[in-house]
Order: structure tokens, then sequence, then C-alpha cells
């Protein structure tokens, strides 16, 4: 029986995609590195206006308590197992 030769696969390449554009760093006119910019555009001065700005706010009545102790909803059952 003869001998095949195999043949050695080509590895493909993929070409990089190049947009035309090179990155260049600019310098400002006094030839001073630009300042950084700030994580953070102004700290709140209290809690509460950083709720605000958030949106985040918290009930301020026990509304949200009355279902753990109403024996007709599940959240007695929760409150009894794991309290």
């Amino acid at each position: 029986m003869p001998k095949t030769a195999r043949k050695s696969a080509k590895k493909k390449t993929v070409p990089t995609k190049s947009t035309g554009r090179s990155k260049k760093a600019t310098a400002s006119p006094a030839g001073h590195p630009p300042a950084p910019q700030p994580l953070v555009n102004q700290q709140p001065q209290s809690k509460q206006q950083a709720a605000l700005a958030a949106g985040v706010f918290l009930q301020t009545t026990d509304a949200w308590s009355e279902a753990y102790w109403d024996p007709t909803d599940l959240h007695v059952l929760e409150r009894e197992l794991f309290g």
C-alpha cells in the first residue's frame, strides 16, 4: 500500500483593523499636562442631599413591618422560623 503524504494545515491569521486614526497625546498650550478629571463632580454636604440626588428614599413609617405581624400573611411564618 502506498503511503499518503499529509499536508500541513496553514494557520489562519486574522488581519487587524485599522481605523486610520492615530492616538496622539495633545499638550496644553502652555506645555503643562492636562489636569486630571475628578471622579465625582462634587461631594454632597449631607446624606439627605446625597439621597435626593440618587433618588434613594427610606420609608418614614412602619408600614413595611406590618406584614410580619399579620397572622394571615406568610411573613409571620418567616419571622417565627428565622427570627
